[in-house]
């Protein structure tokens, strides 16, 4: 007479039930040994899910990835990729928020990790050294990759290489224009004139941004000329007031010297 063994019986889920495991929060490890799979069977798991065109994420910070960005944040995002901010590859098409200052705006630094705090997992800020300016220090943080950081990427940089575009403009809020201007503008406190240091942008790029501060401001920005051939944009004394007024509700107390 044979001896009955204890078998775990197999089975495949179906669309609906793996669907539903899925949502109600289980990984694929926890899905195949409810299923009676033995180690190793979580790799059905994922073809399963490619049979039947599921798609989820269960790497590390997904939940990360499926909370939405703030308004504010995406304010603030708008605004430093125009600046001093970058958007980095984490692989597979992801992108994340790089943000860098040296030391004299640490503090400015400090505020915008208070901004994306929730996005961020590691807390202590990453130093480089620079070549210049006697070696100083350069400190950076970084969001975990989502996917509307990737999305507007994307949308800002349509061939991989970024384009200000009317579209782009047309997003920045007062926050916005706030943080741009912390970040690559100054106060001419002699004159009360102000530049933007778009000197990395081409001239049809920096047009666009005239057209922009013109239609939603009122402002009338000019091309200053400067060494090889590049150019920043100046904002005279008569309209700088006006413009310091736009972003005055939005600026650090860190930074409240740009102010004037």
């Amino acid at each position: 007479m044979t001896k009955s063994k204890n078998i775990r019986k197999i089975l495949k889920p179906s669309r609906e039930e793996l669907s539903s495991m899925i949502a109600s929060g289980l990984t694929p490890y926890e899905i195949a040994d409810r299923l009676g799979y033995s180690s190793g069977g979580w790799s059905n798991i994922y073809k399963y899910c490619r049979e039947y065109g599921i798609k989820f994420d269960n790497t590390i910070n997904h939940e990360l990835r499926e909370t939405p960005l703030t308004q504010e944040q995406k304010d603030v995002m708008y605004g430093s990729i125009l600046g001093d901010g970058y958007l980095r590859s984490t692989g597979h098409g992801s992108r994340s928020l790089v943000f860098s200052h040296g030391e004299k705006q640490l503090d400015y630094l400090k505020w915008k990790l208070g901004v994306f705090d929730r996005f961020v997992t590691t807390k202590t800020f990453g130093v480089a050294y620079r070549d210049f300016h006697g070696n100083a220090p350069v400190y950076s943080f970084a969001t975990v990759s989502h996917p509307e950081i990737t999305e507007f990427y994307h949308f800002t940089h349509p061939d991989g290489k970024k384009l200000v575009t009317e579209e782009w403009l047309d997003l920045l809020s007062p926050l916005s224009l706030c943080v741009w201007y912390l970040d690559d503008g100054s106060l001419n406190k002699r004159y009360g004139t102000i530049v933007i240091s778009t000197n990395s942008y081409s001239v049809a790029e920096q047009l666009l941004m005239i057209d922009f501060f013109e239609r939603k401001y009122g402002l009338h920005p000019k091309l200053e000329k400067r060494r090889n051939e590049q150019y920043v944009l100046r904002i005279n004394a008569s309209e700088s007031k006006a413009f310091r007024d736009i972003i005055r509700d939005y600026v650090p107390e860190c930074m409240s010297y740009k102010l004037g």
